[in-house]
């Protein structure tokens, strides 16, 4: 079976679908609560309560069209070809529009699916994917806006069935907060689920998940003046990660009763460096580096991997030169969701070892094991030189498709990259970087350069 073939980010544009489907992720999508157990007392409203198992997979939509389904995801990629998920869901009535999570089911008890594999599923054709559909955004009669959870969920019921390629995710309804309970304990203590979705009757809906701790490194720190004296206030946190290299991942300034931060403040204040690295508190205080030398331990609610826009997070690669902090560039990473700082490890002397990249790479999206990264392709290049009394002059168009997009939205689908050299000039060499969403426009963008800079006297190379 031929698989899946997915375009660039910004590819849907449908002017009647999208502003529907930005809005159900803006409004509904996006503004879950997440929290742990012990939370739930607080932030449970009147029952009854709608509870289903939290899939960890991506966001995205089936659209039913008098053509057939298509696969759209909530940064505008579109999916089509065929699939089984799209078979299952051949029979929708066109104009459908129905939101789940794509994943990839794990293999056996205890191995639940990861997020990580969608992106090495859909390179591979999307084939082994499955669609947990969790609401109705459209149908022939409503939308999102105009019907309750509960009408959108009895309506989703009758147009996926529970099991197969494209379902309905089960929601168990419950009256009590002991019932929420119990199904975390056995769905998520039991059965190894992410978390539970627990949607409330004043529309309100709870990402119960377990609390995660990680042993991280203090990389700087901002101060003020407290009760007692001087004393942190907030600190930069991050892992080791390769050679040298540190990332951050947080700054946190919620500390357990236990932990001195007068003290904190007088051993960091030792351990003060110099950095070409800049990061701004919340307050616009400018944190002071440190050596990677403590070694903190910390309770977080989550790891996210990806912004509020679905796109993958960055973070900076530090790296120590000559004892000052130095850029390397940006890395996919994550941040953590309010961390808490628990305790000073001094217990583990090797603080890079306590804080490795190990402790968070399980939620960070990696490719498959033996999966190769894709690699660019060249599709088109082109030298023009131009010979004067003494010199010659070069103009280079190269344009490539980086293969990349489909896996990391924050690729462009294609680059068209112009060199310019001129031994005559102030700046002999510059350059000209155009990423661009599809080959017809690659195409455009390389002609129209080639148009304004290649005039008469100059020779086409080979």
């Amino acid at each position: 079976m031929a698989g899946l073939t997915v375009t660039a980010p910004g590819s849907f544009r449908d002017p009647d679908l999208k502003p529907l489907m930005d809005g159900y992720r803006q409004v509904v999508a996006q503004r879950y609560t997440a929290c742990a157990p012990t939370d739930l007392g607080r932030l449970l409203a009147a029952p009854p309560y709608r509870v289903s198992r939290k899939v960890d997979g991506e966001l995205w939509f089936v659209v039913a069209t008098a053509t057939g389904p298509t696969l759209v995801a909530a940064n505008g990629r579109v999916a089509t070809g065929l699939s089984p998920i799209l078979e299952a869901a051949a029979s929708l009535p066109p104009g459908t529009v129905i939101a789940g999570e794509l994943h990839a089911p794990g293999a056996g008890a205890g191995n639940r699916e990861r997020v990580g594999d969608v992106a090495a599923a859909l390179g591979q054709g999307g084939q082994a994917l499955h669609f947990g559909a969790f609401d109705l955004v459209r149908d022939s009669e409503t939308t999102w806006r105009d019907a309750t959870y509960v009408d959108r969920l009895d309506r989703l019921r009758g147009l996926l069935p529970a099991v197969g390629p494209a379902h309905v995710i089960a929601v168990t309804t419950v009256e009590a907060e002991a019932d929420v309970i119990g199904l975390y304990a056995d769905e998520v203590t039991g059965k190894g689920a992410e978390g539970l979705v627990v949607r409330c009757t004043d529309g309100r809906a709870l990402k119960v998940k377990p609390e995660i701790t990680v042993d991280v490194a203090v990389l700087g720190y901002t101060a003020r003046q407290g009760s007692a004296g001087p004393e942190v206030r907030s600190l930069l946190i991050g892992v080791a990660a390769g050679s040298n290299a540190w990332v951050p991942l947080a700054t946190v300034g919620n500390m357990v009763d236990g932990v001195d931060r007068r003290d904190l403040l007088a051993r960091l204040s030792a351990l003060e460096t110099a950095s070409k690295y800049r990061r701004a508190s919340s307050t616009g205080q400018l944190y002071t580096m440190v050596e990677p030398s403590m070694l903190l331990e910390c309770r977080v609610l989550d790891v996210q991997v990806e912004d509020s826009r679905e796109r993958p997070v960055r973070q900076p690669e530090l790296e120590r030169l000559d004892g000052t902090w130095t850029v390397r560039g940006q890395v996919r990473a994550a941040t953590l969701i309010n961390p808490i700082v628990i305790r000073l490890r001094d217990d583990k002397p090797d603080v890079r070892e306590g804080a490795r990249w190990a402790q968070i790479e399980p939620y960070v999206p990696v490719p498959a094991e033996g999966e190769a990264p894709a690699t660019s392709a060249v599709i088109r290049r082109q030298v023009w030189t131009k010979t004067g009394k003494d010199k010659t002059d070069v103009r280079k168009l190269v344009v490539w498709k980086t293969n990349k997009d489909t896996v990391d939205p924050t690729y462009p689908a294609y680059v068209v990259h112009w060199t310019d050299y001129s031994a005559g000039r102030k700046t002999p060499l510059t350059r000209e970087v155009r990423p661009v969403a599809s080959e017809a426009a690659a195409e455009a963008a390389a002609e129209a350069l080639i148009a304004d800079n290649i005039k008469k006297g100059w020779d086409l190379h080979a």
